[in-house]
């Protein structure tokens, strides 16, 4: 499901504490020994222009024939559905493991309340062949509802509705959790909880979790063969969230002929969301940081006025940093390049940390890796062969 907007994620998030991350690594640091499990699932909306919609994925659940197709939103953690599409729903509440649960969608400030149940989930390729399996807790929402003080006490508001329309819904990013989705935990992401790859059982220490993002499909499972050539960076683990890491840090440059110190040219260090459920981008900056806007309609919310970056800003976003870099995503508002999001919607406080929302286009430029066993995130090149035509 695409949030109708994405600026109460840019202050949410940015609320994490700065994480330092390493320099850039080299594959040898990582260990791939006896690793053999990896998938292809293409996306099921091949694009010619890739991620100018974001990128989706079709799934089934255990007890229903039905497949769903589903926006795949790296902002976010975890499945849900409406709880009376879910077969047997009433028994899985009972399952163990089984859990009272919320889901925040911080933009729209719709509150999603209901049961995270064990599910099996069925992945299938853009022609709707199984691919995997995954086993997960997903949320059935039995009630839905504009919730806005959930945003500063955490309270359920009373009298929440049953859902107007049919939810659906499927995150699978990881280090969310200060974003308001506390339970948006590893064990919610179907991509990193696979239990099969084409009809045939994992067998223990042959899969090493994660997933490699390219321009048509997504791989699963991170081997030696679909790694070679990534330049890596470490995350670092979050403490409070045994399992998950943080989000990648970078640093921010704008405007560098104006935004300058002694040193040189100002980067800003920041933390970093690739978040493919957005066309634009938001970032946080401190005052001192000099950039112009202009108004224009959010791309997220049409009838809505938004300041944004003003045309021949220039921009780069350096992971991790711009000492060593394994990516530069770096354009020139209104110039058009591949990689430009389509907005860039700016905020200038010292009330937050930095931070940045890149949008689903810096992936036009670089695959992302997600290395959730190890704690890495990688870089390469576009394209990545996975669903590709």
């Amino acid at each position: 499901m695409r949030f109708s907007g994405r600026t109460s994620r840019t202050v949410t998030a940015a609320a994490l504490t700065l994480v330092a991350t390493a320099p850039a690594l080299a594959q040898s640091m990582l260990n791939y020994g006896g690793i053999s499990v990896a998938q292809c699932i293409p996306f099921a909306n091949f694009q010619p222009v890739s991620f100018t919609d974001p990128p989706k994925l079709n799934f089934s659940i255990a007890g229903d024939s039905a497949i769903h197709t589903v926006t795949m939103d790296t902002g976010s953690v975890g499945v849900a559905m409406s709880a009376t599409n879910i077969p047997n729903y009433e028994t899985l509440k009972t399952a163990p493991g089984a859990r009272p649960g919320t889901q925040f969608l911080s933009s729209s400030k719709i509150l999603w309340v209901g049961t995270w149940v064990p599910m099996t989930v069925t992945l299938y390729d853009r022609v709707q062949k199984p691919v995997a399996t995954s086993e997960v807790f997903i949320l059935g929402v039995e009630k839905s509802g504009r919730c806005d003080s959930y945003q500063t006490d955490q309270q359920i508001c009373p009298d929440l509705p049953a859902p107007a329309k049919p939810v659906l819904y499927m995150g699978v990013g990881f280090g969310q959790e200060a974003d308001f989705q506390p339970q948006g935990t590893p064990d919610k992401n179907v991509l990193l909880n696979l239990r099969s790859v084409n009809g045939q059982p994992i067998a223990n220490g042959t899969l090493n979790s994660g997933y490699i993002i390219g321009r048509q499909g997504i791989q699963v499972g991170l081997t030696a063969d679909n790694t070679a050539g990534f330049r890596f960076a470490k995350l670092v683990p979050y403490a409070q969230y045994p399992g998950d890491w943080m989000m990648p840090s970078g640093c921010i440059s704008v405007n560098p002929e104006v935004n300058r110190d002694a040193n040189g040219p100002i980067c800003t260090p920041a933390n970093i969301l690739v978040d493919t459920g957005i066309p634009q981008s938001y970032m946080t900056l401190p005052p001192t940081i000099r950039f112009d806007t202009v108004q224009q309609p959010d791309a997220s919310e049409p009838n809505k006025s938004v300041g944004v970056l003003a045309p021949g800003t220039s921009v780069a976003v350096n992971i991790p940093d711009a000492a060593s870099p394994i990516a530069v995503d770096s354009f020139i508002v209104g110039a058009g390049s591949p990689n430009e999001p389509q907005q860039v919607i700016p905020w200038s406080t010292d009330k937050r940390p930095p931070f940045i929302n890149t949008g689903r286009h810096f992936l036009r430029q670089y695959q992302f890796l997600y290395d959730a066993k190890q704690g890495y995130v990688g870089m390469k090149d576009q394209p990545n062969p996975c669903g590709e035509q």
